[in-house]
C-alpha cells in the first residue's frame, strides 16, 4: 500500500546561522527515510531519534556552505552536501519509528541505522580541531533538550534505577503529550503502559519528563523511592531539596538534584 506524504517546511525554522551552522525542520508522515551524504569534505553524521512527525536537520563546516534537502517519491530521500568545506558534521533527527538508511561517499551499499541512532564518520582526516568546541549541532526542543522517547499517554510508573549519572530531573506537568528528554541523547526503552524505565550511564546528564495536563495516579522512582507523585496535576515530592515551581498557570514543575547518585526522601 502506497503512503501519502505531506511534507513542508516548518514556518520560523528557516536556516539559521550560528558557528558556521545552518539548520531547518521538516514535517514528516512517512515511515521511511534515506540519508545521502553527497559532500565531497571528510566529516561526521550523527543520527539521533526525535519527535514524531517532523525530521530536523542541522550542518556546520569549518568552511564553505553545508546545507541539505528533502525529496523524492515514493520514498523520500535527504541529501547532504558542502560545497568547498574542509571538514563538515551533520545531525539528523527523525521520528523513533522512521526506517532509517544512510549512504556515504565512496560506498556503494547503504547502511542502515539502529532503532537508537547512529555515528557514522567518512574521509582521512577527521577528527579534525576547532568544531568540536562550536557546541551543540542542533537541539530537538526549545530548552536545547534532545528527545528521546515520545507518547500520547504517561506510564503509571517511570523508574530510574540508578542516579548515578543523573545531575538533575526534572518533572513537568504541561502539555498533551509524554515525554522523555535529556541535556545529551539518550536511548531509552518504551515499556507497557504500567511502567516505563530510564536506564542512565555515562557522562552527567540532565532529564525532564514531560506530563500531560491534568495527570493523576503517576509516580516517579528511583532505587525504591518515589522521589515524585503526580494527583489531579498537582506535584508533590517528599524528598528533601526538591523544588516546586509554577512559571505559568498551565504548568508546574519539580526537580531534584541527587549526591552522590542518591536523593534523601521520607
Amino acid at each position: 500500500m502506497m503512503l501519502v506524504l505531506a511534507l513542508v517546511a516548518v514556518p520560523g525554522a528557516a536556516a539559521a546561522q550560528e558557528y558556521q551552522t545552518t539548520r531547518r525542520s521538516y514535517t514528516f508522515m512517512d515511515n521511511r527515510l534515506t540519508v545521502t551524504v553527497a559532500a565531497e569534505a571528510a566529516g561526521e553524521l550523527h543520527v539521533i531519534r526525535g519527535e514524531r512527525g517532523r525530521v530536523e536537520v542541522a550542518a556546520r563546516s569549518d568552511d564553505g556552505f553545508p546545507g541539505f534537502g528533502l525529496a523524492g517519491s515514493p520514498y523520500r530521500e535527504l541529501t547532504l552536501t558542502a560545497p568547498g568545506a574542509g571538514r563538515v558534521q551533520y545531525l539528523v533527527v527523525v521520528p523513533r519509528r522512521v526506517s532509517v538508511s544512510v549512504q556515504l561517499p565512496g560506498e556503494r551499499r547503504s547502511r542502515s541505522v539502529s532503532g537508537d541512532g547512529g555515528v557514522f564518520r567518512w574521509g582521512d582526516d577527521w577528527p579534525g580541531d576547532g568544531l568540536e568546541d562550536a557546541g551543540p549541532i542542533l537541539p530537538t526542543t526549545s530548552s536545547g533538550l534532545y528527545v528521546a522517547l515520545v507518547r500520547t499517554w504517561a506510564p503509571r510508573i517511570v523508574d530510574v534505577p540508578d542516579l548515578a549519572a543523573v545531575r538533575s530531573l526534572s518533572v513537568r506537568v504541561e502539555g498533551g503529550e509524554f515525554r522523555v528528554a535529556a541535556s545529551r541523547p539518550l536511548a531509552v526503552t518504551a515499556g507497557d503502559r504500567s511502567r516505563l524505565e530510564v536506564n542512565v550511564a555515562g557522562e552527567p546528564v540532565d532529564i525532564v519528563l514531560y506530563l500531560p495536563a491534568g495527570s493523576s495516579g503517576i509516580e516517579v522512582r528511583s532505587a525504591g523511592q518515589r522521589l515524585a507523585q503526580v494527583t489531579g496535576g498537582h506535584l508533590r515530592s517528599a524528598c528533601s531539596g526538591a523544588v516546586v515551581q509554577a512559571p505559568t498557570d498551565h504548568q508546574r514543575w519539580l526537580t531534584v538534584w541527587p549526591e552522590a547518585g542518591r536523593v534523601a526522601c521520607r
